[in-house]
Formats: C-alpha cells, sequence, structure tokens
C-alpha cells in the first residue's frame, strides 16, 4: 500500500522533470517490487546504468524512435539490492538478494498516472521520473521493514489513497460517454443550448463627473436617466440604431463620459442575471427590453438568436455526463454507509433550515 503514496510523490516530480536537466546518476531507474533507491551515495537500492540512452533526444530506427522499437516486455529498469533479503542471506549477499526489473509496459502504466495528456514525455523526462521512482522504492521498502504500515499515519493514508485511485478508476470508467446517450442528452436539454446576438445600451443614473452632487441633484439626474431610458426603448424598439442612440441618450444627459460599447455576444443561455436572462431569451429576434437597475438603465436587443448544433455543444454535453456518472457513482457507494455521532463528543449535527439544534442526550 505504500505504493499508493508514491504515486502521489512521483506526480510531484513531474514539475521537476519538466524545467531541470539533472546530472544521471548511475542509477538508470527502476522499480517493480518493493525498491529503495536514491541519489544519495546512502541509498540502498541501485539502478543498472546498462543501456544508457542520450539524454533530450530519441534515436530513429527506420523511421522510428528507438524508444518506441522496444517491444513492451522489454526492461527499462534494473534495480538491486532494494528488497527485504532473503531468510539465509547476510551483509552483501543480503544487499544483492533482490534484483526487480521493471518493463517498458509497466513503468508506461505508472507514467500516465503522473504525466498529464497534453504533456510530451522526453527521454530527459522519463530518466527524471525513473531515477525519482527508484528512490520512492527505495524510502517504501525501508519504511515497510521499519513498521511504518502499521503506524496510525500510514492507515489514513492508505485510506486516502485507495479513495483517489477509486475515483480515478471512476473518472477512466466514464471517460468515453456512448453517442446515444450524448445525442439524448442534447434531445432533452435542446432549449438549454440557446445563443444570443445582443446589442447593450447602458444609461447610467449618476453622473461619475460630479461626484460632490447634493442628494437632490443626484435624484434630479437619477430621474431624467430613467425618462431618456425610456425614450431609447421606445426608439429601439421602432429599429433604430443602438449606437446612435447610446449617444443620443448621453447627449441629452450631459455626459462627458464615453459611453461603453453597445456589442455583446454571443451570448448563451443562462449566462446573465436569470430574470434578465429569462427575459431576454424569451424574446424573438429583434426584440427589445428594459432593465432598471439601481446604478442604471439598460436597454437589450436581440440580433441574432439561435440554437446551437449538437456538434457544438457535443464537449459540453461529454463534460457534463461525465461529471453527473461520478456524482451517481460515488453518492451510491457513501449513500450505502450509515454512521452514528456520539454528539458529546462532536457536538450537535447543524440543524437544517436554521432548526434547534438537539441537546446532547435528547431524543431525536
Amino acid at each position: 500500500m505504500l505504493k499508493l503514496a508514491m504515486i502521489g510523490l512521483l506526480a510531484a516530480g513531474t514539475a521537476v522533470a519538466q524545467t531541470a536537466s539533472p546530472t544521471p546518476t548511475p542509477a538508470a531507474a527502476s522499480g517493480d517490487k518493493k525498491s529503495t533507491a536514491s541519489v544519495s551515495p546512502a541509498a540502498k537500492g541501485q539502478a543498472s546504468p546498462a543501456a544508457k540512452p542520450q539524454e533530450g533526444k530519441e534515436t530513429k530506427k527506420g523511421g522510428a524512435s528507438a524508444e518506441a522499437a522496444l517491444p513492451a516486455t522489454a526492461t527499462v529498469i534494473t534495480v538491486h539490492g532494494a528488497c527485504g533479503p532473503s531468510p539465509a542471506a547476510e551483509g552483501a549477499a543480503a544487499k544483492n538478494a533482490c534484483v526487480t526489473h521493471v518493463s517498458k509496459k509497466q513503468f508506461d502504466t505508472l507514467l500516465n498516472l503522473v504525466v498529464p495528456p497534453n504533456q510530451p514525455q522526453t527521454p530527459q523526462m522519463r530518466r527524471t521520473l525513473a531515477q525519482r521512482y527508484v528512490e520512492l522504492l527505495a524510502i517504501a521498502d525501508a519504511a515497510e521493514k521499519a513498521g511504518v504500515e502499521k503506524s496510525p499515519e500510514f492507515a489514513l493514508l492508505r485510506l486516502r489513497g485507495l479513495a483517489e485511485a477509486y475515483q480515478r478508476q471512476l473518472d477512466e470508467k466514464y471517460k468515453d460517454i456512448p453517442q446515444p446517450e450524448i445525442d439524448a442528452y442534447y434531445n432533452q436539454h435542446k432549449d438549454e443550448y440557446v445563443s444570443a446576438t445582443l446589442r447593450r445600451l447602458y444609461i447610467p443614473k449618476a453622473d461619475a463627473a460630479k461626484p460632490k452632487a447634493t442628494d437632490a441633484e443626484k435624484a434630479d439626474f437619477a430621474k431624467k436617466a430613467e425618462d431618456v431610458g425610456n425614450q431609447m426603448q421606445q426608439r429601439a424598439q421602432k429599429g433604430e440604431d443602438m449606437d446612435a442612440l447610446e449617444k443620443d441618450a448621453y447627449s441629452k444627459l450631459g455626459l462627458s463620459t464615453t459611453p461603453p460599447s453597445t456589442q455583446i455576444g454571443p451570448v448563451r443561455k443562462g449566462a446573465l442575471p436569470a430574470a434578465t436572462d429569462k427575459a431576454i431569451f424569451d424574446l424573438a429576434q429583434g426584440g427589445v427590453y428594459k432593465d432598471d437597475q439601481p446604478t442604471a438603465v439598460i436597454i437589450y436587443k436581440v440580433e441574432k438568436k439561435e440554437t446551437l448544433t449538437p456538434d457544438k455543444v457535443k464537449e459540453e454535453i461529454v463534460r457534463t455526463l461525465h461529471r453527473q456518472k461520478m456524482e451517481e457513482a460515488l453518492k451510491g457507494v457513501t449513500s450505502s454507509v450509515k454512521a452514528d455521532y456520539n454528539d458529546t463528543y462532536f457536538g450537535p449535527a447543524t440543524p437544517p433550515n436554521g432548526a434547534t439544534p438537539t441537546p446532547p442526550g435528547a431524543k431525536r
């Protein structure tokens, strides 16, 4: 089980592999069984230097890299002396009692767990991670001999490691969503996949150039802005250009600031505040909506409205279905387990909807 924790530590080494170019150690990186190696001279496990590749480049062989030509069963790491000694072995014999071979397939599986899919796996990165892996195997071997697996700390690491490994397994299981499920989801939620290209006229209810205006002056300006907003809404409904309307609105209000662009969009349904979103997407193309806010009058016009095609939202649907499947699977696991908690120790449970907490010892 120590190897579950090792995966997390090895993943942390990918950042080093991206930026650092360490000097190769005699250890060519190894590890399959319990093993122990480290970069320090005191390391117990040593990787064989055999078949040392050139750092940073791959040799071409018949149009394909030498690495790609290696069979999956080829040994890429050999670790010496990182396992528990045999019962009859002592001293040097004990140290050399274990030789661990790691195949290309085994190490590639490990790499795929810790290296992001979009990150290239260069020989330099592979060597760096292999050396780190040997170190971790060495430490894990020493930890097992020290009885770490019996400690409370390890019990917690094991629990967390198993949970994370299971979630990764679920993630892989639900990674590929069948096309029929995607099509069915799209048809059921087609009305959600609507996009609108909007024009927006923004009329502020306060003049930023007059921060010292009196309350009465501020109230008069806000009232005038609302009146101008009503006029602009009516003119927008008649088809007047939104840029011209905004320019005229600012002129009527005596605003010297440059008005914001009226161009907005495309905007997906659900992206705007709920009330505004519903009002706008209930409109037909060409429709106008006035949103009277505390700080401004905002007038929207729907220039274009369309339902997105399945190919444009496929990735979004896949993410949604993947998340739903993950949540359902995990909920199925956690809901099957019930627990009773000692309120004297933990305190009363947080009551739902502000209900009065149940005192410790009272009947529920």
